[in-house]
């Protein structure tokens, strides 16, 4: 029997995205943060140029947003006559979407931002509804401490945080919920964009050998999904370069990050931050580099003693390939990555308010450094 008018409407009405608490709750924040960013970018356009009685450019197209800019116009080995190799290092799947949104926005920078805008809303939203999986009434709290992150100005610009993060957490809660074949698809995704998918997938298979539905052939098969944009890399590059692992070759070649020695990892950033030889911004991120990786191995302390083990191993392997090249470079942005992290803290802040206090009070200064360092052409991490 067909519902009364009446209750039809009463579903519709409901059924608004707005009407979802997630969306509630997420909405909010993300604007106030892109705001926030947008003040401080404009701030930096004043403050940090030298001349008087005149402003820089706002400096949303920096460092490695550059790199995925010429990949997308030019492909990995333009333009014509200027091979770069090293850029190898990045994974295909930002720059063929920054490729595909710049057909429809003539402007490189307005392209992406807009991919970062569109992102970091799906991405603040996935954390919310996974932060409220892990607890209830935590969402928010996940949220702000995950937008108040030292590096969240880089989910605002054309960096590939934001976009890898809108897969990669829809791909987890969906793992979480037994739900196989969605994780293995959003996965695949997040793998075609960062290394860093691989990490997580360790996570997705470990949550899969450890639930009683995803031991079987079928679901193997399908967590195998995410490996094809790789292998799919991994062949373009054998017959571009000759080389099979030409991405990991061109990370230690362009940003000295191959596995060494930890304690010798250590002892450089710490030179690096503390020795006087580094400018005063480039010091200064030395010491976050510093501060990010004593983060990174408490948060891995902590998810092993709680037998967390699919989010221990994430955060293992991030830690891993973080803390064992020439310097500690970027983990900051790894950091950001973690949504383990954003999880406990906003499940922990309920009950240590003053310690929840504390991180925000260190945090926030920290991310408006941080984003007006990368703004005004700085080196950010």
């Amino acid at each position: 029997m067909t519902p009364p008018p009446s209750r039809l409407l009463g579903r519709l009405r409901h059924s608004r995205p707005l009407h979802d608490p997630a969306i509630r709750t997420a909405a909010p924040l993300w604007l106030a943060s892109k705001v926030a960013v947008l003040t401080l970018a404009w701030a930096a356009s004043w403050i940090m140029y030298p001349a008087r009685h005149s402003r820089a450019p706002l400096g949303w197209q920096e460092w490695d947003a550059n790199l995925f800019r010429q990949i997308a116009q030019y492909g990995y080995f333009g333009p014509a006559g200027t091979p770069n190799k090293h850029q190898v290092a990045f994974f295909p799947g930002y720059p063929l979407v920054l490729r595909a949104v710049h057909l429809l926005i003539p402007s490189w920078v307005a392209a992406e931002l807009t991919i970062a805008t569109v992102a970091s809303f799906f991405a603040v939203l996935a954390l919310v509804r996974l932060a409220e999986d892990y607890q209830a009434g935590s969402g928010g709290r996940a949220a702000l401490f995950f937008l108040a992150a030292p590096a969240a100005v880089f989910l605002s610009v054309g960096y590939s945080e934001a976009l890898f993060l809108a897969f990669a957490i829809p791909s987890w809660r969906a793992a979480r919920r037994e739900s196989w074949t969605a994780a293995s698809l959003l996965g695949a995704a997040a793998c075609a964009i960062r290394a860093n998918g691989l990490f997580f997938m360790a996570g997705i298979v470990l949550m899969a050998i450890r639930s009683p539905s995803g031991r079987r052939p079928s679901v193997f098969a399908r967590l195998m999904i995410p490996a094809v944009p790789i292998a799919a890399y991994e062949l373009y590059l054998r017959y571009t370069t000759g080389d099979w692992l030409a991405w990991l070759h061109a990370e230690a070649a362009g940003w000295g990050r191959s596995f060494r020695n930890p304690l010798a990892t250590f002892q450089t950033t710490w030179a690096a931050a503390f020795g006087g030889q580094q400018h005063a911004p480039i010091a200064f991120m030395f010491e976050l580099e510093l501060a990010s990786v004593a983060v990174l191995v408490l948060l891995t302390a902590m998810l092993l003693r709680k037998r967390q083990w699919p989010e221990a191993i994430y955060s293992l392997l991030t830690l891993a390939a973080m803390a064992t090249g020439t310097w500690y470079e970027s983990v900051p942005r790894a950091v950001l990555l973690l949504w383990p992290l954003w999880c406990m803290l906003g499940a922990a802040a309920d009950r240590y308010r003053r310690a929840a206090m504390v991180w925000l009070a260190v945090s926030i200064p920290l991310m408006c450094v941080t984003a007006i360092l990368y703004t005004s052409g700085n080196w950010a991490g």
